[in-house]
């Protein structure tokens, strides 16, 4: 999430700002060496993980590949169709 307010609290990372397509403001997060992520939207009453065992830490394409899986929780939570590209 380059450019959006972010700040922390004593365990996770906090959104200081919705994500267009997915968490809301107030979210928690938090990832791992290995690629992996979680995180907790209470406003929205979501919680996701994504895990990999893939290194260097912050690859590209599991990065991709998680905001992918992320909006498409979003979607179906929120009933939108998904395409498939």
């Amino acid at each position: 999430m380059p450019g959006m307010t972010k700040k922390w609290g004593l365990s996770f990372l906090i959104n200081g700002a919705a994500v267009p397509g997915g968490r809301a403001a107030g979210s928690l997060a938090w990832a791992g060496l290995m690629n992996t992520y979680f995180w907790l939207d209470p406003a929205s009453g979501v919680a996701g993980v994504f895990m990999t065992q893939i290194l260097p830490f912050a690859d590209r394409i599991v990065l991709d590949a998680f905001d992918g899986f992320e909006r498409a929780v979003y979607a179906v939570v929120s009933g939108q169709n998904l395409k498939r590209a």
